[in-house]
């Protein structure tokens, strides 16, 4: 019980971290000087933004911030633009991505997940931690693909062009 109150509370302190940033810079302010104006071409953003939600909805709770970090450090990415996107996963999403993680898991692995008349205690997450895992990593990748392709095409939309006379 205190490891998941300890978990809570740095889970917490790190979202509070993240909004501070942004009530300093306020999003368009980030956009800009993170996103658009930053070092690096469009498909290596692009790609950041793919592997921060990856690592954001993949079942290694707790390991996030790490293993942001660390990976986008050994593929060279932009860090602080993969960091920020791990956090697709705050609280408020976290039942969704959990049930939807389960649904997409059952349907893989073939098992079936009613929450109807489940109640959600150590035997549920028994029976159903094989589901999760499989949902969370499928659910992470096709999500990644998807909002990574996107952000590579606004990107490429919003690329300023040069006049050359």
């Amino acid at each position: 019980m205190v490891r998941l109150r300890n978990f809570f509370k740095k889970s917490i302190t790190s979202q509070n971290i993240f909004y501070r940033y942004f009530r300093r810079k306020g999003w368009r302010r980030f956009l800009k000087e993170n996103i658009l104006e930053s070092a690096g071409c469009n498909r290596t953003k692009a790609l950041s933004i793919a592997l921060g939600v990856f690592v954001g909805i993949s079942p290694f709770w707790g390991f996030h911030t790490l293993m942001v970090i660390f990976l986008a450090s050994f593929f060279k990415l932009n860090k602080v633009l993969s960091y920020m996107c791990t956090h697709i996963s705050f609280p408020p999403l976290i039942p969704f991505i959990l049930g939807i993680s389960l649904l997409v898991g059952s349907k893989i692995v073939g098992g079936e997940t009613n929450f109807r008349n489940e109640d959600l205690n150590l035997d549920f997450v028994k029976n159903h931690l094989l589901q999760y895992i499989v949902g969370s990593l499928a659910l992470a990748t096709s999500l990644a693909a998807a909002i990574g392709g996107l952000s590579y095409l606004i990107l490429e939309r919003l690329k300023p062009t040069k006049n050359t006379k």
